[in-house]
């Protein structure tokens, strides 16, 4: 009976020494893992921009372009790619994806935040070539609402962070003024600036266009007392007036 239970226990033990010498490996992956990443967030400066759709973000990623000693990614991404790069720029910046709100609240303190708003009004009455065919105006309530509500989530996860708002409003009225304060916020120093950058698209006719387009207006009447609710939070915080018929 002994040999049976010693041999049905060495049998465990080969059967287990196998899995077990992969989990070590595993941690120890991980621990290097970790280490790298420690090593790689202190040798890069980190910057995530984040921000509704049609908010800015792509033209926060062209003005990210002017400054010196940076490299900006120009594909939309997580921001798991920063720590994916191998860059000789000392300065890496990430644009987010469509869905990068959903994990917002889970950027790691180490990387920089820049964050994008504009009035609402625009956002939710701008269109864009990927959704044209499906409907009439790119972001929907739905989709503005998820992306304030992740807002209000990071905050809460990280009361101590720092984030730089972005105004689109004030990045087309004043662009280099923005520049500048993003420098500052993120050690920066600008190789042109974004007034002068022949690729900069800054138009001031794309601002507040629903108040000369019955159609958006029309559209915005129709939006529900419960979501202008939280419209006008967003509003207050950030400068932004809301028509009273809106909120009638």
């Amino acid at each position: 009976m002994d040999v049976v239970r010693k041999s049905e226990a060495l049998l465990r033990a080969a059967t287990r020494r196998p899995i077990r010498e992969i989990r070590r490996l595993a941690l120890d992956l991980k621990r290097l893992w970790r280490h790298w990443v420690k090593a790689d967030t202190a040798r890069y400066n980190k910057i995530f921009i984040a921000g509704c759709a049609r908010s800015g973000t792509t033209l926060t990623q062209r003005l990210m372009g002017c400054f010196e000693d940076t490299f900006v990614h120009r594909a939309e991404a997580k921001h798991t790619q920063l720590d994916m790069l191998d860059r000789p720029e000392a300065n890496l910046v990430v644009k987010r994806t469509e869905r990068g709100h959903v994990h917002l609240a889970k950027l790691p303190s180490a990387i920089g935040l820049i964050y994008c708003v504009r009035h609402p009004f625009d956002v939710l009455t701008s269109s864009h070539p990927q959704s044209r065919a499906q409907r009439r105006f790119h972001v929907t309530p739905e989709r503005w609402l998820a992306e304030y509500d992740a807002l209000l989530r990071l905050r809460k996860a990280q009361p101590g962070r720092a984030i730089a708002y972005v105004r689109y409003e004030d990045m087309i009225a004043q662009p280099d003024a923005i520049q500048e304060r993003i420098a500052q916020a993120f050690k920066l120093k600008p190789h042109i600036r974004f007034s002068e950058d022949p690729s900069n698209p800054i138009r001031a006719t794309s601002l507040r266009k629903w108040e000369r387009n019955e159609e958006f207006r029309t559209y915005l009447a129709t939006l529900p007392p419960a979501f202008l609710a939280r419209l006008q939070e967003f509003c207050d915080e950030f400068g932004y007036d809301v028509p009273e018929r809106a909120n009638a």
